[in-house]
């Protein structure tokens, strides 16, 4: 069996790491599709979650997967991006910053296995407090992006125009979460414009990723 290659691997990562992850969190119990809750309804959403105890560990499991899929792409491309050429600072700075965005988002998830046990309404109440741990995710994750995108929109092996449409998703991520922690009446409408945004990076993480797929691994790692 031959070896696969760094940069087919990383491909393959960010093509099905931000597709799983979006799939999963599209049927998590209390979200979109499965009794579905308004997002300032955290009574309402840890309910769904306890009702459907089961399929919300499920989808908490494949998306914390999904999430890590996307990580070990995105550090896999920093690391061909840090070896040579323009954008070095800001990608290899973006990429911290998504690692702590996506981090905060994966331990939501542990959170989440938590809001899943949650059955008597003393319970759910009581878990209201960490509801709304993934928000600081959303910031950083946004902000990340945000300069990582950047750093590709500096090279001349990447796409500018597209990157610097990622840059701005990226930026919109960040402001509309900020936005939905300052303004409470608002908050749903903001964080459904984040994760309206999310679709899009989903679409542009794949793009890094097919072209990922095809590019030999630099000397160094051969």
């Amino acid at each position: 069996m031959g070896t696969i290659s760094v940069n087919r691997l990383a491909g393959l990562s960010l093509i099905f790491g931000p597709l799983i992850a979006f799939v999963f969190f599209l049927i998590e119990p209390g979200g979109l599709l499965i009794d579905s809750a308004e997002v300032s309804d955290a009574v309402g959403t840890i309910t769904a979650k306890s009702a459907n105890a089961a399929l919300t560990n499920v989808t908490n499991i494949a998306t914390i997967l999904g999430l890590a899929l996307i990580l070990s792409g995105i550090y896999a491309l920093m690391r061909n991006v840090t070896l040579q050429g323009d954008g070095k600072a800001l990608v290899q700075m973006g990429f911290f910053m998504i690692l702590v965005g996506l981090t905060g988002w994966i331990l939501t998830g542990g959170v989440d296995f938590i809001l899943a046990d949650a059955e008597t309404t003393e319970q759910i109440s009581g878990s209201v407090p960490v509801y709304y741990v993934g928000y600081a995710g959303g910031i950083a994750l946004g902000f990340g992006g945000f300069i990582f995108a950047l750093g590709l929109s500096t090279r001349d092996d990447f796409n500018r125009i597209l990157s610097m449409l990622a840059a701005i998703v990226s930026l919109a991520v960040m402001i509309f979460f900020m936005m939905a922690v300052l303004d409470n009446d608002a908050r749903d409408t903001y964080i459904s414009l984040a994760r309206g945004c999310y679709v899009l990076l989903v679409i542009w993480y794949g793009y890094l990723g097919f072209g990922r797929m095809n590019r030999p691994d630099p000397d160094l790692w051969q």
